[in-house]
């Protein structure tokens, strides 16, 4: 039997407000320090990086019609390590970010998996 392979896709940047005129600033005070929104595929990932007690917390949505995130995680790679959530049965999840920098958001729902790069923290 031939084992299963999974498809990896890019997710595209639709929405960052922090380059969005007038926006930036109001999200902030409201939100968090700033959000994202992807497409990957014929789904969306909204994305919100928030502030709690001097660490971050990386807020986001899987947003899909008639889906099953029953299998679905997400996985932040970072400088020096990763994280993994599983995503509710509502698309959601929560990642809490330890330090600055760089990362790498991967999405897996069943076989396949989209790509974030260069999530700035």
């Amino acid at each position: 039997m031939k084992p299963m392979q999974t498809s990896r896709k890019e997710a595209i940047l639709i929405m960052d407000s922090r380059f969005t005129p007038g926006m930036a600033l109001r999200h902030q005070n409201l939100f968090g320090r700033w959000s994202q929104l992807y497409r990957a595929g014929d789904l969306y990932l909204d994305l919100t990086l928030k502030s709690e007690d001097a660490k971050f917390v990386l807020v986001g949505q899987v947003i899909a019609e008639a889906r099953q995130f029953s299998r679905s995680h997400i996985t932040l790679h970072g400088p020096n390590r990763y994280n993994t959530s599983p995503v509710n049965e509502y698309g959601i999840f929560h990642l809490n970010i330890q330090q600055k920098g760089r990362y790498e958001l991967e999405f897996a729902m069943g076989q396949e998996t989209f790509l974030i790069h260069g999530i700035e923290v």
